[in-house]
């Protein structure tokens, strides 16, 4: 509840609803019921639902309301076209296995989608599996009961002896979703822990510390394979003075701002950083010495064209810009160190401008 509390009290009805709807099982006698049959098979599929719910606040995927409350109507419309009755069992029985089969393949598709953000292939499929496979064995029931409808009692209550193991197939799977909504949930803990320590909190841009681990990444693939990669450093101008004029909630927004335009011009493989203060730092795979200046350039366009206002005062967003491009023999320490000499040359050359290092002197201290 404290990880996860909007997804916690879905996972709780979903329990709710399947319970209730298995109490109404065992309560099935001969006589028509529409509360044992057709209530109850649709408090279970509401129980699916509420399971997909969950995931979805869990994990800050799309909701899924719509598609599933029609897939519930279809369900009961169908249902409502028989008498709830034994005699109408196979076809009943048909109907939910469908609409949960429909459920939990959906299911399967929302961990996909949230798992292969963070984990390699193997791990999300491996994660993804146990969901997918009891929409199979979903989808297996309904097959068996068109193929071999004379065993319909067996699945149809919970009140015989021959319907025991059923039972427990039923146990051992609510056991096995609840498994699953737990290992879920602390997996998107993990996940928050892990991008909390690599995220800046201001910006929601990567920090320092995934900065090193980025950078020693593209220079470990430099060495390999000789692929050329780039640096580019980002320092705002007169942003103290901006603090002292307007306040520090102005400069934090001016930040907000400077990043999310400097995110929207950069490629998906390129790797954005709040390196401290009003610095940003930007990794430039497979990007030569002239390719970083157009990058450079397009930047420092992209940060002026701003229109930012505080309080009715505009704001001009200008940032001092130095650069630098990965050459034989140089540490991958020296490429940043490089990097922001070169921002400080722009600073002292009057700012808002650019400045590429020289990375092929034999000396970089």
């Amino acid at each position: 509840m404290r990880v996860a509390p909007s997804a916690s009290w879905r996972f709780a009805l979903a329990n709710f609803c399947v319970l209730l709807g298995m109490l109404l099982y065992t309560q099935r006698t001969q006589e028509p019921s529409y509360l044992h049959w057709l209530v109850a098979d649709n408090i279970i599929l509401v129980g699916f639902c509420f399971l997909r719910w969950g995931a979805q606040r869990l994990y800050h995927l799309k909701s899924s309301h719509r598609f599933d409350l029609a897939v519930i109507i279809i369900s009961i419309s169908l249902m409502l076209l028989a008498k709830p009755h034994t005699a109408s069992a196979a076809y009943l029985m048909i109907i939910l296995s469908l609409a949960a089969a429909v459920c939990f393949f959906m299911l399967a598709k929302d961990h996909y989608v949230a798992f292969k953000a963070n984990f390699t292939a193997f791990a999300t499929y491996w994660l993804v599996i146990p969901i997918l496979l009891i929409g199979v064995m979903f989808l297996a029931r309904a097959c068996i009961i068109l193929l071999f409808p004379e065993k319909v009692a067996t699945y149809a209550a919970f009140n015989t002896e021959e319907s025991l193991p059923i039972l427990w197939v039923y146990i051992v799977l609510i056991l096995l979703v609840n498994i699953l909504i737990i290992g879920n949930t602390i997996n998107r803990l993990v996940v928050k822990i892990m991008t909390l320590a690599n995220k800046d909190s201001l910006t929601g841009l990567w920090n320092r510390n995934a900065l090193q681990s980025k950078l020693a990444l593209e220079h470990a693939r430099w060495l390999r394979d000789k692929v050329s990669y780039s640096v580019i450093l980002i320092d705002l101008d007169h942003f103290k003075q901006i603090n002292d004029t307007h306040g520090h909630t102005a400069g934090d927004e001016v930040l907000r701002v400077a990043a999310k335009q400097l995110n929207n011009v950069t490629r998906k493989i390129d790797y954005l950083c709040r390196y401290g203060g009003e610095e940003f730092v930007l990794i430039l795979p497979l990007t030569s010495e002239q390719k970083v200046l157009c990058v450079a350039e397009k930047l420092q366009q992209t940060l002026a064209e701003v229109n930012f206002e505080w309080r009715g005062t505009p704001i001009a967003i200008q940032a001092s810009i130095g650069c630098a491009t990965i050459h034989e023999g140089l540490p991958v320490e020296a490429l940043l160190q490089l990097a922001d000499k070169a921002m400080y040359e722009a600073k002292a050359s009057g700012r808002n401008c650019i400045k590429m290092a020289n990375t092929t002197k034999p000396n970089y201290n």
